[in-house]
């Protein structure tokens, strides 16, 4: 543990109690928690987490550790947020060397309840701002929705390899340019995957990824082989696994995608009704 200028950096052992502490406040504290969570098992990463006081915590942000890497996550500075306090969160963001005030960063994963606190942080520093997109968050807890069927037989099941990141990539709706190519290179090489290769095929027509911060993510199915399962096939068979490993299963869903929010209600996801996560834009991206 170090103390910078009123925060303080995570070691280790701080990590491993975050990891225990947090995972009482879900959903809230899920994303955060999803970081650590990768962390404490020694996955690659790029982040520093930063609380606001230890160990009673009220503010935890994984940020960037080094400045633009060329992947997503350093391309848009994603920082990953977990508040149970409005003025605590104020408070941190305000710390010196919390954020670069001078470059564009997304506070990914703010609690709505809690949005006026960079608003006002924003306007302060006169810093241009703006909401990129309020998301539901859906979280499962046990398998007992998930739908498992014998009809499925002639398909196979398979992590995707490095070969495929191009294509998952050029379908990717925040992706189709080199960084965040990277981003899913990293997704597939260091996290768990799924597609569905049919019958005398060689390449998948549906997949699914899971991102740093441990959340599903990447699902797509190419358009002229919808409407056969293969989403709810792969949420179910991926989910089950990350159950069995003791893995968090959760997932962002925009909140006007109808569609993907009724397949994960389906499947037994849950969705807290007060309580939705803002993606924020601090600056213009150059």
């Amino acid at each position: 543990m170090v103390y910078v200028h009123k925060m303080i950096i995570l070691g280790t052992e701080e990590l491993k109690q975050a990891e225990s502490v947090l995972k009482k406040s879900f959903p809230e504290s899920i994303k955060v928690y999803g970081c650590i969570f990768n962390l404490n098992r020694g996955k690659p990463h790029n982040l520093e987490v930063i609380a606001d006081q230890w160990p009673d915590f009220n503010v935890i942000i994984c940020k960037p550790k080094v400045q633009g890497t060329k992947d997503r996550e350093g391309d848009f500075n994603i920082f990953s947020i977990y508040s149970n306090s409005k003025e605590g969160l104020k408070t941190l963001l305000d710390t010196p060397g919390v954020i670069n005030r001078h470059i564009f960063t997304l506070l990914a994963g703010v609690d709505i309840r809690h949005l006026e606190a960079v608003q006002e942080f924003a306007d302060q520093h006169g810093l241009p701002w703006k909401v990129q997109v309020v998301m539901n968050v859906l979280l499962l807890q046990d398998e007992r929705q998930l739908l498992f069927k014998e009809s499925y037989a002639g398909l196979r099941l398979t992590p995707l390899s490095a070969a495929h990141a191009h294509l998952v990539n050029s379908t990717w709706k925040y992706g189709g340019d080199s960084n965040s190519y990277n981003s899913v290179l990293n997704y597939i090489t260091h996290n768990p995957s799924l597609c569905v290769i049919e019958e005398g095929g060689t390449e998948p027509v549906s997949w699914l990824l899971v991102y740093q911060h441990a959340a599903l993510g990447l699902l797509y199915t190419l358009p002229q082989h919808r409407r056969k399962g293969y989403a709810k096939l792969l949420v179910s068979v991926m989910a089950k696994t990350l159950l069995e490993r003791g893995h968090p299963v959760y997932c962002f869903v925009e909140k006007e995608n109808d569609s993907s929010y009724k397949l994960f209600m389906s499947l037994g996801f849950q969705d807290s009704a007060d309580y939705r996560a803002v993606w924020f834009e601090i600056n213009k991206r150059q």
